[in-house]
């Protein structure tokens, strides 16, 4: 009898005991979905209920501007072009309504998921992919399912990027190459932050393959359009970054640690920093099972690892950007998003001695995304920094000149035909005729005296838009027109620091 003959049988699994685990895993998979459903419920709540803030009215201001005005507007703004391009498609189709505006991110942070759990990377195991996929729809957290600005389409495009870069990996090629570079252009015209990204997947690349991977070197002409367009835009931008202008503080540690945890939990940084701690503390204590990273022979252990040094790698360019030019706001940083939280997937399917820690962590983000707290307090306060609600104010009471001023700033380098278009936005899309007469101020201005003294027209109304945290007039002066002068009925909007006043002038 050979051995193989006398080998015995393996046995085949106990009924009994596999039922319960198909059970517990059915019913996880269940109230998963449950908590998507919910979560995207929540969200188009939100969306309808909740007023534009002042960023989501600077995209319905540019995508509406007339004729040849549209390119000039996309010009004159700091940011990439490509998602104003593509809106200004959306709303002519859908219209500039609140709900229109925000629809294409409640569509796209949902699809960035779905390309994560089937994107292509067959190398990854599917429970490994659906992790991935989970986390990055519950990361995106309260609230920035509601903009109505590029950050669905960036994380969409990011996942694309990320995917594409995994296959770049394992076999460098022409067409491997030119797809990422078509990838790495789409991604930094929708934001141009996304040049960390692409530069920290640049070095990874020559660290893996070191000359090999200039034989894909044909494919950067991808690239030109985004390069001819960001070299035609720089000017521009660079009035954004002057010291005077700029509005974003220098980067603290407290600043750069909130940064960092913004890019493995959106919800909660602090509590992300301490995961992702626990995760690294149990990976070093724990026996890796290699298996559980790269399940098949076809993909190399270590592509995701390398994947996800591109993204740290891009983090620790962002932040040292940031540490000479103040310029970085959180939100940024999405490009390196699936870079990370793929590397928080590695962590958690590596601890097979730890089970609790991959269910610990999902929970933890269902938890926080889900979290009605938040959700109760955004409606609670609507858009704090906006203007709105301040400007129905005003319709219904039948103004006909607004006097507004923009207390931010980024307001001197305005072009005053932009300003116009800012603050006759809601007039315009209610179809009412209102003229609109912008004032900048400096920072010593007082927009107490300021705006009264320069109201106009038949039934004059004020709009003071602020945040009293920056270089602001509204840092020295708090917003008190009717107290200075009882003339006018105000109303004011927001959370204290940021926010608005409307003012009507009684009538006659």
């Amino acid at each position: 009898m050979s051995a193989l003959e006398a080998a015995p049988e393996p046995l085949a699994p106990d009924p009994a005991a596999v039922r319960p685990r198909r059970f517990w895993r059915g019913l996880g998979v269940g109230l998963l979905a449950l908590a998507m459903a919910v979560l995207l419920g929540e969200r188009l709540w939100l969306a309808v209920e909740r007023p534009l803030w002042l960023d989501e009215t600077w995209t319905q201001a540019i995508v509406s501007a007339p004729g040849g005005g549209f390119w000039r507007e996309v010009y004159l703004d700091v940011n990439a072009p490509l998602y104003y391009v593509l809106m200004r498609g959306w709303t002519a189709l859908f219209g500039l309504g609140d709900l229109s505006l925000r629809l294409p991110g409640l569509i796209l942070a949902p699809l960035a998921a779905v390309l994560v759990w089937r994107g292509g990377w067959s190398g990854l195991s599917p429970r490994l992919r659906a992790m991935w996929g989970v986390l990055i729809f519950f990361w995106w957290g309260v609230g920035q399912f509601l903009d109505g600005r590029c950050y669905g389409l960036l994380l969409c495009f990011s996942v694309l990027l990320t995917l594409s870069f995994a296959r770049l990996l394992r076999r460098p090629s022409l067409a491997t190459g030119a797809l990422w570079g078509a990838l790495a252009a789409l991604t930094v015209l929708t934001h141009y932050y996304a040049l960390f990204i692409v530069a920290g997947q640049g070095l990874v690349l020559l660290g893996r393959w070191r000359l090999r991977a200039f034989k894909a070197w044909p494919a950067a002409v991808a690239f030109v359009p985004a390069l001819a367009w960001m070299a035609y835009h720089a000017p521009r931008v660079a009035q954004y970054g002057r010291p005077d202008v700029a509005w974003h503080p220098p980067l603290s540690l407290d600043d750069a640690l909130g940064v960092i945890g913004f890019s493995f939990a959106a919800y909660a940084p602090y509590l992300a920093i301490g995961a992702a701690v626990a995760l690294i503390a149990f990976t070093l204590s724990s026996r890796l099972n290699p298996a559980a990273v790269a399940p098949t022979a076809a993909e190399p252990v270590d592509t995701a690892a390398w994947v996800t040094a591109a993204g740290l790698i891009a983090l620790a360019l962002a932040l040292a950007s940031a540490a000479l030019r103040p310029t970085l706001s959180p939100r940024y940083l999405i490009p390196l998003v699936p870079s990370i939280l793929l590397g928080v997937s590695l962590w958690a399917q590596a601890l097979r001695r730890a089970p609790a820690v991959p269910a610990a962590l999902m929970a933890a983000y269902v938890v926080f995304g889900l979290n009605p707290v938040a959700l109760a307090q955004a409606s609670r306060l609507g858009a704090p920094y906006g203007f709105e609600a301040g400007s129905r104010f005003l319709a219904a009471g039948g103004v006909t000149d607004l006097t507004y001023v923009w207390d931010h700033p980024a307001a001197k380098i305005m072009d005053p035909g932009s300003l116009q278009r800012i603050g006759a936005a809601y007039f315009q899309r209610a179809g009412l005729k209102v003229a609109v007469h912008p004032l900048v101020a400096a920072q010593s201005d007082d927009p107490n005296r300021l705006l009264p003294a320069a109201a106009q027209g038949a039934r004059p109304g004020l709009l003071w838009i602020y945040d009293r945290e920056g270089r602001t007039a509204a840092h020295d002066h708090a917003p008190r027109i009717a107290q200075l002068d009882p003339r006018w009925t105000c109303r004011t909007f927001g959370d204290g620091q940021t926010g608005s006043m409307a003012c009507l002038r009684a009538k006659p």
